[in-house]
């Protein structure tokens, strides 16, 4: 009975059995996303010629939300070259932001253009987080996140945390996993403006979850997290092994 029991923990943190009222995804949509297609087609010069992107396995994300999309972290322009990559999908796609990205007005301003950004008013705490994300995928749509929780300051792909194994297996939706080269480099830590560099962004298969859902019959169901999130992180470092 213990897996039944953290699996009801979790499910009873995440509210997923609960009634959500149908607005839900409303205070993520600000009124910014009608300046969103003029943003992209400004960022669409510089990232085919300034930063050159190259995007490898778009036919691999699912017909329809939901879905997660959990990438590796290396720079503050991640999200915008996987949303540009996505082309009119980025709609479908919800990210997961702490309210360090909030805290300049210009830098609050540029979020909520370029994306249907979940603040989240804390940065230790990954709960608040998940519970967002649950949210937005009970609601039907997509949710990106970043497992490592933090930028890598050199590119490596850190631990992942199993918060997006929780996430994945409570809620039953694929994960998409995603390997973004170069943004290190183009726009590294402390940077404004990006430098030439190029950069690349790689969709693999999604992870279905109905064979660990039906795992989590006969194993803990932390182990199963853990071992859904550890499959997610070997998915991304082979993709971060393949040719562009």
């Amino acid at each position: 009975m213990i897996e039944q029991d953290t699996s009801a923990y979790w499910r009873k943190l995440l509210a997923l059995d609960q009634a959500q009222p149908a607005n839900v995804l409303n205070k993520h949509r600000t009124w910014h996303r009608y300046l969103r297609p003029i943003l992209y087609k400004l960022i669409s010069l510089p990232l085919r010629v300034y930063c050159p992107e190259k995007v490898v396995g778009l036919e691999n994300l699912p017909a329809r939300p939901p879905y997660i999309i959990a990438a590796n972290h290396a720079s503050s322009m991640d999200y915008a070259v996987v949303a540009w990559a996505m082309g009119k999908r980025r709609e479908e796609l919800y990210p997961i932001t702490t309210k360090l990205f909030y805290d300049h007005p210009f830098t609050s301003f540029w979020i909520k253009v370029a994306a249907n950004a979940v603040r989240i008013d804390t940065e230790d705490e990954f709960f608040p987080a998940l519970r967002a994300a649950a949210q937005v995928l009970k609601a039907g749509k997509a949710v990106y996140i970043n497992p490592e929780g933090t930028r890598s300051v050199d590119g490596s792909i850190l631990p992942f945390r199993p918060g997006v194994g929780v996430l994945a297996v409570e809620t039953g939706v694929p994960i998409v996993p995603v390997y973004i080269a170069g943004t290190s480099k183009a726009l590294p830590t402390g940077w404004i403006f990006p430098r030439p560099y190029p950069v690349a962004v790689s969709f693999g298969k999604a992870i279905a979850m109905e064979p660990y859902i039906e795992k989590k019959r006969s194993v803990q169901a932390y182990d199963v997290y853990k071992e859904v999130t550890e499959q997610l992180r070997q998915r991304i470092v082979a993709l971060s092994r393949s040719p562009y």
